[in-house]
């Protein structure tokens, strides 16, 4: 990272800066001119930026504003930062920031010392690295906070009434809610696919689509002309539910009306309405040939004139503003505006800021409801953002629900219950009548509003007392129609502000450290305890050399996943060579995941323990700051070995399986042969598995280099054990 110094530090404004302080001390320029004893227009110009001061000026210019807020802005102004980025004054995190930067400064001396060994170097390493990620969080102040939740549970309603993009009621009707939502897609149903919602501050309103490829349009409405085939034949032959292929309600009638061939009701002959189906009369002309009437809709929706991407608008009245957005949303979430291609991801930009105003901007995301599975590539990307807190949203009587229960559970067999109990809350969305109906364990009904979510969260809270991680997450409960916002926003937010404060506890514990060794370094003592852990922690390497055999194999899950999955969904994947909102590259990376997890779990339990011992033995006192840095250091080694192992196993098989046109044919060609088509699929793919079992081989050739580089290699370079894993071909790299 580049040093800043004080006069090459782009991204401070000192006009702007030294105004802030002036007003903040009710001062005006000429007051702050005639301390200084210079021109008033002297004061204006370095305000506006026409001007750029030296430092002893700056200086001269805080002193004459008589506040604490000025003095430090002074002494922050003068600091040359080489280690980091040098923040603005202003910035929410700046003194963890300067912590940092000291902290980094007196590592980087010491290190440089001749007389510093190459275990004290590979253990200022571990601090160095702790402290720069740490550093690197706090630097950034977006966060994003994604809402997932099962399709009609009322996550897009409940979101519209968190960030204030409800309409207000009629005075003189009773409005439904479902006309009040900006976000508006229909009773039940959902929005065609994910929504961002951004500020961008004053008075801007917008929306901006980023559409699909042509391609994928190509394949969506191709899946959509098959369910119309499957329609005219009055034909369901998936699996033996009489599952038929083709898309969703939502994305079936946008691409209704962006081809013109709305259903519409008419009164028959006989006076009774009937429902008239011009895309099922289509595919009759056509024969029931797929690429035929796939062709005729692809010229009726005449892409080539759909080109527009963005709308924006200025308005200082909020209603007016929320009315237009919220019709310019419709129309293109129902496939209605002439110019719009269909969306991969609709961003809506709002002027106030989402969650008021707080030291940290936020971005709100509105996932694609949960149709099928929640283990989804989009949803665990969000997951896996340390930046990102995801909401599960559950309905109030099966809260938390059954696919929320399968995200957590999946979350804790791939290693990542820390992700749940730091950066994920349960947010259940009642109605108020299943609020009074609630009952406690004698059959008693609640009482209250109040008492009944009470009884709820006590019930939600046993339930998720069974999952590693989850027992304290944040149960927030949130009526549109009747609970105020303000708390529930507060508290996302305190779960955001907690993040960030993790990481700031991270800088100070390892500052702690860092001063213990520069105190310690050279003394006796200290020498003694350090080497009598590293003997233990070479023993402990020693034994744990080799990670093991898997237990099972890897494609279990994706297997699995399939048996229990919609035949419209696997038959979509199908056409699509496994990716899809079933993506099967996505699920063999879990059940690498899992493997990595279940095979590690034990190592990285008995390390733990290992240090908790050493913790306890006072000989060892002189080494507790650093054995407390190494065990929060050891979920983040695991956190490592299980994704790179997880991108290993994902990768490996994309390769193959996803070039094999022929397997992915076949699959596609078993619909219709009647019922068990996603059991025939699942079968299918099991055996291109089962025959390919050096992917398998390959994989775990990654998972034991996995081990040793992401786990074996850190902890060895802190004993001075790396002998222990050079082999003849292989060169162990020394501690930086």
């Amino acid at each position: 990272m580049k040093a800043i110094t004080t006069k090459d530090v782009e991204s401070i404004n000192i006009g702007d800066d030294i105004a802030r302080l002036r007003l903040n001390a009710r001062l005006k320029q000429a007051q702050v001119a005639d301390k200084m004893a210079v021109d008033t227009s002297r004061i204006s110009r370095i305000e506006t930026g026409e001007l750029t001061p030296e430092i002893d000026e700056v200086i001269r210019i805080t002193k004459s504003i008589p506040t604490d807020e000025a003095s430090a802005y002074g002494a922050f102004y003068k600091q040359d930062w080489k280690a980091l980025a040098k923040p603005s004054f202003w910035h929410p995190s700046r003194r963890s920031l300067e912590d940092a930067e000291r902290h980094l400064t007196k590592l980087s001396q010491f290190v440089s010392k001749p007389q510093t060994g190459e275990s004290a170097k590979a253990q200022a390493n571990l601090y160095r690295e702790t402290i720069l990620s740490a550093a690197e969080y706090l630097r950034t102040i977006e966060h994003s906070v994604a809402f997932v939740g099962e399709i009609g549970v009322g996550k897009s309603t409940g979101i519209c009434g968190l960030t204030d993009l409800l309409l207000p009621p009629e005075p003189k009707a009773q409005t439904a809610l479902s006309r009040r939502v900006v976000l508006e897609a229909g009773s039940g149903r959902t929005t065609l696919c994910e929504v961002q919602i951004r500020s961008e501050g004053r008075t801007t309103y917008g929306l901006v689509v980023q559409p699909q490829s042509e391609e994928e349009i190509f394949r969506t409405v191709s899946d959509f002309c098959a369910s119309l085939i499957d329609a005219a034949k009055q034909k369901g032959d998936g699996d033996n539910e009489g599952e038929t292929r083709g898309v969703s309600e939502e994305l079936g009638k946008a691409l209704r009306n962006m081809a013109g061939i709305g259903r519409k009701t008419e009164k028959g002959v006989d006076g009774k309405s009937v429902r008239i189906d011009p895309a099922i009369e289509m595919a009759k002309r056509c024969n029931g040939s797929l690429s035929e009437i796939t062709a005729e809709i692809l010229r009726s929706i005449r892409l080539d004139q759909r080109n527009r991407t963005e709308f924006r608008f200025e308005t200082e009245d909020r209603i007016v503003g929320l009315q237009k957005l919220r019709e310019l949303f419709a129309n293109i979430n129902k496939g209605l505006c002439l110019d719009v291609s269909l969306p991969r991801r609709i961003d809506l930009i709002v002027p106030a800021p989402l969650f008021g105003k707080r030291p940290f901007a936020v971005k709100v995301i509105d996932t694609k409801g949960v149709d099928d599975t929640a283990i989804r590539p989009d949803i665990r990307a969000y997951l896996d953002d340390g930046r990102t807190l995801t909401v599960l949203c559950s309905r109030f009587n099966s809260a938390p629900d059954s696919t929320m229960q399968q995200l957590m559970e999946n979350l804790v067999s791939t290693g990542a219950e820390r992700t749940l109990a730091e950066r994920v809350a349960l947010l259940i969305l009642p109605r108020s009548e299943e609020v009074l109906d609630t009952q406690d364990d004698s059959g008693n009904r609640a009482e209250t509003a109040e008492e009944g979510c009470r009884i709820k969260s006590d019930q939600v809270r046993w339930a998720l007392g069974k999952v590693k991680g989850a027992k304290d997450m944040s149960i927030i409960f949130f009526d549109v129609l009747s609970d105020a916002q303000q708390s529930v926003v507060d508290e996302l937010a305190g779960i955001i502000e907690n993040m960030r404060r993790l990481q700031a506890q991270r800088i100070t514990d390892a500052g702690k450290a860092i001063d213990e060794l520069l105190k310690r370094y050279g003394e006796e003592q200290s020498r003694q305890a350090q080497e009598k852990v590293r003997r233990r922690l070479r023993i402990f390497i020693e034994q744990h050399r080799e990670i093991g055999t898997p237990a099972k194999k890897i494609h279990i899950t994706f297997i699995s996943t399939l048996r229990r999955t919609h035949a419209r969904t696997v038959w979509a994947s199908t056409r699509r060579n496994g990716v899809w909102s079933l993506d099967a590259y996505h699920l063999l990376g879990t059940g690498t995941a899992i493997d990595a997890q279940n095979r590690s779990q034990s190592v990285f339990a008995g390390l733990e323990e290992l240090i908790k011992n050493m913790l306890g033995d006072s000989e060892l006192e002189p080494a507790h700051d650093y054995l407390s840095e190494l065990g929060r250091t050891i979920p983040l080694w695991r956190e490592k070995f299980v994704n790179e192992a997880t991108v290993s196993g994902r990768a490996v098989f994309q390769a193959e399986l996803f070039a094999d046109d022929k397997i992915w044919s076949e699959c596609v060609a078993l619909w219709g042969a009647g019922p068990g088509y996603r059991d025939a699929v699942a079968t299918q793919l099991e055996n291109w598995c089962d025959n390919h079992a050096h992917l398998q081989a390959a994989v775990e050739k990654r998972v034991h280099a996995i081990w040793r580089d992401a786990f074996l290699l850190p902890l060895a370079l802190l004993c001075a054990s790396t002998d222990l894993l050079s082999t003849a071909n292989q060169e162990v790299p020394k501690a930086k």
